[in-house]
Parts: C-alpha cells; structure tokens; sequence
C-alpha cells in the first residue's frame, strides 16, 4: 500500500509521486479535504480509493493499467459502506488508460471501473445514507480488459448494490464533459434510474 489516511489527517495532499503497489490511496478514517493531483499510477488494483470522505480534491492524475484479485480493477472510486454521508468530492482532468489485467485465478461476476460512486450495502453493510453533489467532469477514459469473458471494463459507473429503485441513497451528482469513448461500455447505472436523480451530460460515449 501506499498511502492510507487515518484519524487526523484531513487537509493532506499528494502530489508529483510515482506509485507502482496494488492499493496506492485509501482513506481508511473517514478522512475529509484531501488533495490528490499531479501523480502516476501503474498497474495498480485500486490507484485511489476514497472510503467515507468528503472534500477530496482528484485532479491532473495519470492511472496507466490497472489489475484485478477477485475485485479492484478500479481507477478512481468514491464510495461508502458504514451509512453516512459522501459529498462534494471532484474528480477532474484525470487519465485513464491502458489496459485491464485480469487475475488468472479471477471469478468474475463483476466489472471493473475508471471511475465509480459507490453504495456498498453488501455482507450487511450499513451502504451509504447519502452520496450527492459530487463533481466528475473532464476525465478521460480508455481500457480494455484482456480476459472480457471474466471482467470487462465500464468507463463510469454509479452503483448502490441493492439494485433497487425504490431505494435511492445516490443523487444530485454531476457527471459531465468525460471522454468514456475508450472502454466498452461507457456507462453503467445500477439501478438503472439513476439516471434521474443525477446529472449525466455532455459527456462523449460509444
């Protein structure tokens, strides 16, 4: 791992490194006001994985591949599992590109991600109460998967793993001006009527 932010360490920033390890950002504290720009990643599981944070500022990052271990295979996530409240992170002028490596001994049954918010309501988790006004605008992003049968790639995607519609915890994002020409699906939603409570526009798909 690279950097994992615990208790005390809002207001931090990382810029202009190189990381090449499997997990090379994690919020692990609810940690808010973090700053991410100029860095590179290569060939990571997960490049940055901002758990229960708010504030974050990802901007100006190059992420080149990316792999799986029966999950991961993740550029940049935003997400929740302990039932609070995501918001106002941006996610802008980021690269994302290469390819998806897929663990031989892999299971599939999922896909993996340049970009994703996330409602994590599995094993009985608490998900997220809310996860709103979050900004993804003028990134870029192109992978393939080189084992698609098993885990294929989605540009962005937005998720609450319940699957239901009548449930929605996700909304009041903004989701715009993004190259998602680069992966085979461009966007996925789950529910699909996430749609209509998030801002999706302008952005250049398949």
């Amino acid at each position: 791992m690279g950097f994992r932010f615990l208790t005390g360490s809002d207001n931090s920033k990382i810029s202009n490194l190189d990381f090449t390890v499997d997990l090379a950002i994690m919020n692990g504290d609810a940690v808010d006001n973090i700053e991410i720009k100029n860095n590179n990643f290569y060939n990571t599981i997960q490049a940055v994985s901002n758990w229960r944070g708010s504030g974050w500022k990802i901007h100006h990052n190059t992420i080149t591949d990316l792999r799986t271990r029966n999950g991961g295979g993740i550029g940049i996530l935003v997400a929740d599992f302990s039932g609070g409240i995501v918001e106002n992170n941006k996610v802008e002028h980021n690269k994302i590109n290469g390819t998806l490596f897929v663990d031989p001994a892999d299971g599939g049954g999922y896909a993996g991600s340049g970009i994703v918010l996330y409602a994590d309501f599995r094993w009985g988790w608490a998900g997220a109460s809310e996860i709103k006004n979050n900004l993804v605008k003028y990134n870029k992003v192109s992978l393939n998967s080189d084992t698609p049968e098993v885990v294929d790639v989605v540009g962005f995607e937005l998720t609450d793993t319940r699957d239901d519609e009548s449930l929605n915890v996700i909304f009041d994002n903004l989701v715009t001006k993004n190259d998602l020409r680069g992966t085979e699906e461009s966007i996925s939603l789950t529910p699909a009527n996430l749609g209509d409570y998030n801002e999706i526009t302008k952005n250049k798909v398949n």
